[in-house]
């Protein structure tokens, strides 16, 4: 679609808006340009009247591995960071909830951190049965905010507490079950099951399911997306984030709990 694309491929095939995180050699970490590239994804498939229904996915091993740590672990200044959250962060959810078509994530592999919130923002998630997710921010002093907000309508309201909490990687099957994925299938199955699923949803009316998803949308409380953003603002321009950024890249344990 765009040339300067360089994090993320998009591509129209039979009316399906493909998405793919393409940063394998770091599991597909969300960088600035990624975000940047994300949300003009979403926004042309949104507008494309050919495009029907869109897929989100990562290339080579892993879904996503959360934020490039490495990239955003030091803000020069609360400016940065806030440019980093109100000119990139917010303006791709606000292009991820506006889409009034079905978005589908197609996870292989680890969906942590913000991948993981990706996955749990879409209306429907496929994943192997290799995939693993985990709301991961906090071990690194980061957030996931959009999970906060979000979560405890989408799937069970005291996992994705725990998860946020613990930080504990979960099994596509246990994600399954606690209603973060949709079906968890062999790896091999996870095309052909996608496309099962899109056969489904393309005998149902789009007007109907642009309505729905229009009436989820208005069921996310804005308040707490403001309070989301601003929490992850506070968090990453925090000690612990400088904390755990810094523990990230030594790839020791982080010491939060300083005397």
């Amino acid at each position: 679609m765009d040339a300067g694309f360089l994090n993320v491929e998009y591509e129209v095939r039979q009316h399906i808006a493909w998405v793919t995180m393409n940063r394998p050699d770091v599991l597909n970490a969300l960088s600035k340009r990624m975000f940047q590239e994300l949300r003009k994804s979403l926004e042309a498939a949104s507008a494309d009247k050919l495009v029907r229904f869109i897929i989100i996915t990562g290339r080579g091993s892993a879904f996503s591995a959360g934020l490039d740590i490495k990239e955003v672990g030091e803000f020069k200044s609360r400016t940065e960071a806030g440019s980093f959250v109100y000119g990139l962060v917010k303006p791709f959810w606000e292009a991820f909830f506006a889409s009034e078509k079905p978005i589908i994530s197609m996870v292989h592999g680890a969906a942590y951190g913000a991948g993981a919130e990706i996955a749990l923002a879409s209306d429907i998630v496929i994943a192997s049965t290799r995939s693993v997710f985990a709301f991961s921010g906090g071990r690194v002093g980061a957030l996931c905010c959009i999970s906060a907000a979000v979560g405890p309508f989408l799937m069970g309201g005291k996992k994705v507490v725990e998860m946020n909490l613990i930080g504990r990687p979960v099994s596509a099957e246990e994600a399954q079950r606690i209603g973060l994925v949709n079906h968890a299938v062999p790896e091999k199955e996870l095309l052909s099951t996608t496309r099962n699923i899109l056969s489904y949803i393309s005998k149902v009316s789009p007007i109907s399911n642009a309505g729905f998803k229009q009436i989820l949308k208005e069921a996310i409380p804005k308040k707490a997306l403001r309070t989301a953003y601003r929490e992850l603002l506070k968090t990453i321009t925090s000690p612990d984030f400088r904390e755990g950024s810094k523990a990230f890249r030594l790839k020791k344990p982080p010491n939060y709990y300083r005397q």
